[in-house]
């Protein structure tokens, strides 16, 4: 049967050129947004030894110098700092508050900013790693209020499972060590960071005080090298940058801790020039900061348009087989009355349509290696040196996308054929060679 569909396709080839270039260009287009979403989808199934259920920002800022209630005298370096303190004890005492954070405003997470930086072990600048660098206050929990963990997410940190006796001490993440220190253990060993600005590396030497997973950026990345550094509040210039970030128990439900916590935080943040200007929870920056780089937008865009061009296809393919199902009807009936079976009949007419499918995805396929070629497909968080990802292995993630577009476009072409294959199929040979004279 094969064989002879081949050759019907081949002998109706300039009627079925259209068909043809219009699957071809569908299928080149599906697979473009196949293969995006094929790769925020793994991508946001890779695990983040980072977790911010139950954790909230607070924006604690300043008044400006024309505010009514601004106090100049608080505007001193050691009542900002001391007032930064109390805030910080009454966030502690608040019922609920399992863990505090105190970082930089490059340093929390599912934020847009971004602060990078470049280390090479001592001795050996053969070897080179980059990644985000996080600056947090050690006397306040970091790693436990957003969940950090070593040994892929097995063993919990604590800011406190790590000596910070010296001002140059750093945690690296799993990757670093592994491109630092790939024959021996990272701890205990000195790194100096890259410096564009300075003429020595005063200063930029840090000994590594610990090791813990990888994380990602944002949920749709892959996950980055990371470098902890930490930092005193002596050394923040403005408190309006530094970000207070708390983590609240899970018994109790993030509406009802909210609430409280605004009620009841508001009057007490009042201090000195200080105020609670709002609190968040980093669930809804984690939306947000999606929608604001586009990829929720893009995301939308794309199943908007894979829907259009599936449709398109199915009323096509609906439209061409049903002009042809008519066309051939004395066909239909000539070969029942040669004793073939609706089923067989039905089956032709499905075949037909899968046969142009294969040969249009084959030309598309072709079509989109120059893509590939040419870097014009998204990768999200891809590094030079990951491999050991599927969307980063090209060849397997070209072949997996192509065969999800394969089915997709397969159960369109099947659902646009049924109908006019199964009215075919019903004919009697007697209407159908009758309907043909």
């Amino acid at each position: 049967m094969l064989k002879s569909i081949c050759i019907q396709l081949w002998n109706r080839r300039r009627s079925n050129t259209t068909l043809l270039v219009e699957l071809v260009l569908v299928f080149c287009l599906v697979w473009y947004m196949t293969d995006y979403l094929f790769v925020y989808l793994y991508n946001t199934r890779i695990p983040n030894y980072r977790n911010i259920e139950h954790t909230w920002r607070l924006n604690v800022t300043l008044f400006p110098e024309n505010h009514p209630e601004y106090l100049p005298a608080e505007n001193e370096p050691e009542a900002l700092e001391a007032h930064y303190r109390r805030i910080l004890q009454a966030v502690h005492n608040h019922p609920g508050v399992e863990a505090v954070a105190v970082c930089d405003q490059y340093s929390t997470p599912e934020s847009g900013n971004y602060r990078g930086g470049g280390f090479y072990p001592e001795g050996d600048t053969s070897r080179m790693a980059s990644g985000q660098m996080i600056s947090f206050y050690p006397q306040e929990d970091f790693f436990r209020t957003f969940r950090y963990s070593r040994q892929e997410g097995s063993e919990p940190v604590s800011v406190a499972d790590f000596d910070w006796g010296d001002p140059q001490a750093i945690v690296i993440s799993r990757s670093v060590a592994e491109e630092l220190f790939p024959d021996r253990e990272a701890v205990g060993k000195a790194i100096l960071r890259q410096s564009y600005y300075e003429a020595d590396s005063i200063g930029l030497r840090h000994v590594v005080a610990g090791v813990i997973d990888d994380t990602k950026r944002f949920a749709y990345n892959r996950p980055q090298r990371n470098f902890y550094l930490p930092m005193t509040l002596t050394h923040i210039n403005d408190y309006r940058i530094a970000a207070i970030s708390v983590r609240s128990n899970a018994s109790t439900p993030d509406a009802i801790f909210l609430e409280n916590f605004r009620r009841e935080m508001s009057r007490s943040l009042r201090v000195g020039n200080f105020y609670l200007k709002n609190i968040v929870s980093y669930a809804t920056l984690q939306e947000d900061i999606t929608r604001a780089f586009g990829i929720t937008g893009q995301i939308r865009t794309r199943l908007y348009l894979m829907i259009f061009f599936l449709l398109n296809i199915l009323l096509c393919t609906m439209g061409t087989f049903w002009y042809r199902a008519n066309q051939r009807r004395g066909e239909v009936g000539l070969r029942k009355a040669l004793g073939a079976t609706n089923e067989s009949i039905f089956r032709s007419f499905l075949l037909e349509g899968l046969c142009l499918l294969a040969v249009g995805g084959a030309i598309a396929m072709l079509i989109e290696l120059q893509f590939v070629r040419a870097g014009l497909i998204e990768t999200m968080g891809q590094r030079p040196d990951m491999r050991h990802y599927l969307p980063d292995r090209m060849l397997p993630r070209f072949l997996i996308t192509n065969f999800l577009s394969a089915c997709l476009l397969s159960v369109v072409i099947l659902i646009s054929v049924w109908l006019p294959a199964r009215k075919s199929a019903a004919l009697s040979p007697s209407e159908a060679l009758a309907s043909n004279e």
